[in-house]
């Protein structure tokens, strides 16, 4: 467990708030999103069909990541719903085109996490040249 624990901290330790909440919404978009490519193998879909996955998948990401940080974390709903939706929202869809257009189920969740942490990242960094550099304000 020991060794998990410092893999995840060389991996993921350096990473903002942003770019690790990117990273967990990207990596479950990309995991459900694999399970219905799963379902309809060598099937690509529409613009259309995507926003019509992304729309509710966007709500579902959203609402497991804020009870997860927000609640079980204590870091405030209120804090970080606003910035979490909109991180959410570019993250499932820039998921949901990239694992569309490459068609390998087994790395979706794996190219949503990459994905998530450049969302999150550029994120951040745009709140921080706005807000102080302070990413989370509550």
């Amino acid at each position: 467990m020991a060794a998990f624990v410092k893999l995840a901290a060389l991996l993921f330790g350096r990473l903002s708030f942003c770019a690790l909440m990117g990273a967990l919404i990207g990596a479950l978009a990309g995991f459900l999103f694999s399970a219905l490519m799963e379902e309809h193998p060598g099937y690509v879909f529409t613009t259309t069909e995507l926003l019509q996955i992304a729309l509710p998948l966007v709500v579902v990401c959203w609402l497991v990541v804020l009870l997860i940080v927000g609640v079980w974390l204590h870091y405030g709903v209120a804090a970080i719903a606003w910035p979490l939706l909109l991180n959410a929202f570019l993250t499932v869809l820039l998921t949901l085109w990239a694992n569309n257009l490459i068609q390998l189920p087994v790395l979706a969740g794996l190219i949503g996490l990459l994905i998530g942490i450049l969302v999150g990242s550029i994120l951040c960094r745009f709140c921080g040249r706005i807000r102080d550099g302070k990413v989370i304000h509550g």
